[in-house]
């Protein structure tokens, strides 16, 4: 085992009830980063982010459509993008 990951603290996030933050009452990538420098001001150093992708959302989003595109209620691949970037920057 890898050793960041015996010292990892995970912290699972479910995107539509999370942060909404572009106003449409629907928690979403933005708002994730937003959140970000709370996170690791609580130890967190890694996430687990809840499915994100194009779905009918018959099973809260484990029903993945589209593996490749993340779904327009939750941003764009370039949020996911510009979030997994911003993770990485703070050393998460």
């Amino acid at each position: 085992m890898q050793d960041w990951l015996r010292k990892a603290v995970f912290y699972q996030i479910f995107p539509p009830s999370f942060q909404d933050g572009d106003g449409d009452g629907i928690g979403d990538l933005a708002g994730i980063r937003r959140r970000l420098p709370e996170l690791q001001a609580l130890g967190v150093n890694a996430l687990w982010l809840n499915p994100c992708y194009v779905s009918p959302f018959a099973d809260a989003g484990y029903d993945i459509s589209d593996h490749f595109r993340v779904a327009p209620r939750y941003g764009t691949n370039a949020d996911l993008h510009a979030l997994t970037d911003e993770v990485h920057a703070r050393g998460m």
